[in-house]
């Protein structure tokens, strides 16, 4: 099968794996650890979750350790958090069923507060539109021909998507792709405008579409 490249693009970011945006920090649910297996299973999948599913506040697990500030976006708690100034940007776009939900965070103690607002994003939406045969330094994963995953740098241009994937929401999972999220131009262009994509460090993605 034949592909042309289009004059467009979607980004994809590594975030998900980095150790650097990961916080120790623990949660006020009342959770098992299959239900926070499950619940990471989701996000990972797309698949969208209520409110219920995520922590209202965490907590700095350590009294040893001393956290000053935390980005803007990172892992800590039972999932994934934002700042509030990250939450505004996505609310003007597509989320789909992709939720923000309100958690406060707290040092070791519990009532001292960080500065600011943040929401716990739940990733609710996922696309089929990856394309293997396009992606040259793509890997397989899982020991499964399926499921694919980028490499930890040098990714720009490395991931092909089907020109499916300008329709619909403007983050999201891609079903076959392990590891990552993406993002739509214009997202990536209002977090750049705000300063945001940082710690994302986002990478172009080609689109393609079939000749046949």
């Amino acid at each position: 099968m034949s592909y042309r490249t289009l004059d467009a693009r979607v980004w994809a970011t590594n975030c998900l794996t980095d150790p650097r945006l990961m916080y120790g920090f623990d949660n006020n649910l009342q959770q098992d650890d299959q239900e926070l297996i499950e619940t990471f299973k989701h996000l990972e999948r797309g698949k969208p979750q209520p409110a219920e599913r995520f922590p209202s506040e965490i907590y700095i697990a350590s009294q040893y350790l001393e956290v000053k500030k935390v980005p803007d976006i990172f892992m800590g708690g039972g999932g994934w958090v934002v700042s509030g100034r990250f939450a505004e940007v996505l609310r003007r776009f597509e989320l789909g069923q992709t939720g923000l939900y309100p958690v406060k965070l707290f040092h070791h103690d519990r009532k001292t507060p960080f500065e600011g607002e943040y929401f716990m994003l739940a990733f609710g939406e996922t696309k089929d539109t990856f394309v293997p045969e396009e992606s040259p330094k793509i890997r397989n994963i899982f020991m499964s021909k399926d499921i694919w995953g980028p490499r930890n740098s040098d990714n720009e241009d490395s991931l092909a998507l089907s020109s499916e994937v300008l329709q619909g929401v403007d983050l999201w999972m891609e079903k076959k792709v392990a590891h990552v999220f993406f993002l739509s131009d214009r997202l990536v262009e209002a977090l750049k405008a705000e300063k945001l994509t940082k710690p994302l460090k986002p990478y172009r993605c080609r689109v393609v579409s079939n000749l046949h």
